[in-house]
């Protein structure tokens, strides 16, 4: 009996010895590509794409689980374009806003977060006549909802904002649709 636990425990201190297998060693050269960031959010999830002159919105939605989404406006300017911030202070007709005609279906969670938030910018023009929040750079908004549902429905909303400097009034209709158990933030008419 002796001589099997000798022999099993020298199999055992032989076997503990062994170099790493090449396997594990590939295992940590991943590239930088390779590797998923599980703190960074995803918004790959974009269901509509407008495009025009001076301005490239994409239209998306985040599912952060238990009935919960964030909805993404991501806007890009063309053209040295630019807007006014929805976090401006004082009242501008032509600052970004957003819009929703029916709330039933989704609690609105907080207020809708700009990405990264807009510089002030002194402007002499006799309306403006001081600093005022303006959008220049690539910039995305996100609103957190909660689905208070799961049975299919459809919610209109409407993004409106002047794009200056042609000062041109943009009114984008949109809808929120929830189909099969999906959420899908989309232009309204497509």
């Amino acid at each position: 009996m002796k001589f099997f636990i000798t022999i099993f425990a020298t199999l055992l201190l032989f076997n503990c010895n062994q170099p790493i297998s090449d396997t594990n060693n590939e295992m940590a050269l991943l590239s930088n590509d390779e590797m998923i960031d599980v703190n960074k959010p995803d918004y790959t999830y974009y269901y509509e794409t407008i495009t025009h002159d001076n301005y490239e919105i994409k239209l998306g939605v985040l599912d952060l689980g238990d009935d919960e989404f964030e909805l993404v406006i991501n806007m890009k300017l063309n053209n040295d374009s630019f807007f006014v911030s929805p976090n401006e202070k004082r009242d501008f007709k032509g600052k970004l806003s957003v819009t929703y005609d029916d709330t039933n279906h989704l609690t609105f969670m907080e207020e809708m977060v700009e990405i990264p938030n807009a510089v002030e910018e002194m402007d002499p023009h006799v309306f403006m006549d001081g600093d005022v929040k303006v959008v220049r750079k690539q910039t995305r908004y996100v609103q957190k909802v909660k689905r208070n549902t799961t049975e299919d429905f459809n919610t209109s909303a409407n993004l409106q904002f002047v794009i200056e400097p042609s000062c041109t009034l943009e009114k984008i209709p949109l809808i929120i649709v929830n189909q099969g158990g999906y959420l899908k933030y989309r232009l309204r008419g497509c």
